[in-house]
Formats: C-alpha cells, sequence, structure tokens
C-alpha cells in the first residue's frame, strides 16, 4: 500500500476487498437472441414455470447447459466465465469451471426477481435475449451489511459511498457476478418481456479425464 501526500487537498482511499462485476456485449447477438427467442418460446410452451427468485413471470428448468439447442450460448457464457477466472489468478492447473445451473427467464410486465444469492457457485450472471426501456434493471448490493448502520449525508452518490448500484443492461449484454454478491432485478414496468438466460458455475478439481471448463 501507498500513503497519500498531506499537501493535497483531498485524502484518498486506498481500495480493499474489491467486489468484480464483468460486463460485455456479446458479438453477433442479433442473430444469436433471434434464435434464442425461437427455443425459448418453444421450450416454455412444452415444460412448466419453477418458483425461485421470481415473482411472476416464467422460469424454466436449469437443465439448460444439457440441451443442444443452447450449445452456443453455453459455449459464449463459459468462456467468458474463463476469462473472469483468469482475471482473479484462477488456478487452471487443478482445477476448472463447471456449469451447475443454466436457466431461461422471460418476466413480463409487473414481473421481478426478489434480492437473493446463489449458493454453492462461484460465479452467476445473465445474457440478455429481450429487454425494452424499462423492462427492469438488475442491482447489486453492497455486501458489507454493517455499513448500512448508519446513512451520511450525500451531495451526490457515487460508486464509493453507495449502497446498492444499478446495471443498465442492453439486449445481448452478458453480465457476471460473483454467486455471493446479493442482487435483485426490478419490476418490468413496460409493456413488453423482459428475457434473459442465467446460470450459475462451480468450481471442481481436474481430474486426467476432466480438463477446462465444461
Amino acid at each position: 500500500m501507498t500513503g497519500s501526500n498531506e499537501t493535497q487537498n483531498t485524502f484518498a482511499p486506498e481500495m480493499l476487498f474489491s467486489v468484480p462485476i464483468w460486463l460485455r456485449t456479446v458479438v453477433d447477438h442479433e442473430r444469436i437472441n433471434k434464435d434464442l427467442r425461437t427455443k425459448i418460446g418453444a421450450l416454455e410452451a412444452s415444460g412448466s414455470s419453477i418458483k425461485r427468485s421470481n415473482v411472476g413471470g416464467w422460469h424454466s428448468a436449469a437443465d439448460l447447459h444439457f440441451n443442444e439447442d443452447f450449445a452456443e450460448i453455453r459455449r459464449i457464457i463459459g468462456t467468458a466465465c474463463a476469462q473472469c477466472a483468469e482475471s482473479l489468478g484462477f488456478d487452471f492447473n487443478g482445477y476448472h469451471l463447471k456449469f451447475a445451473e443454466m436457466w431461461a427467464n422471460r418476466n413480463g410486465p409487473g414481473a421481478y426477481n426478489r434480492a437473493h444469492i446463489h449458493p454453492n457457485a462461484f460465479l452467476s450472471g445473465a445474457y440478455y435475449v429481450t429487454l425494452p426501456p424499462d423492462a427492469g434493471d438488475i442491482e447489486f448490493y453492497d455486501p458489507v451489511r454493517e455499513r448500512a448502520m448508519q446513512a451520511l449525508p450525500l451531495k451526490s452518490r457515487s460508486l464509493l459511498n453507495s449502497q446498492s448500484v444499478e446495471y443498465e443492461c442492453e439486449e445481448g449484454s452478458l453480465v457476471i457476478f460473483p454467486a455471493w454478491l446479493q442482487h435483485a432485478v426490478a419490476a418490468n414496468n413496460s409493456s413488453s418481456d423482459r428475457i434473459s438466460i442465467s446460470f450459475n458455475m462451480f468450481v471442481e478439481k481436474t481430474s486426467p479425464e476432466t480438463p477446462g471448463t465444461t
């Protein structure tokens, strides 16, 4: 660590224990999303909805990583998660990432997701297939809950002083975050559906028969 110069007008803090969030736009997402909308529609027509953090809407079974209809987006997500792990110094010599779950969501007008975490996972995330304006942002909450014991008078909100942060994603956005980070999705206030694919990745020890990300 380095100290601040006492002659400066501001006293800049050292940043410890940062929370990583990864966000990118998937290449060729227009084509990918058109295909996914068709496949997700067929999946919803043939299967029932399950209940997790979703209030309203439709939530598929969490086994889409085994479904070859979703192989392309599975590969894209898996590659991105490996890059996230690499940025954290992950040891790929002895361990690898593996899909625990992958599922589709369709949240119609008024539907939302309660605040929650994803237990027994390393990385979680969402890929946005359809996201009309005002369809609800994903919101992350400060994991240091003790900071909520005092509300400070603030001139303006910033990443340094906020207890929650909303991410305004768009169609084709892939957002990845630590599975332990509490998050929610605001209500869909549009007149159209918000469609996404969510996932959990966990860490597994590598044997000679299981190299790479699976």
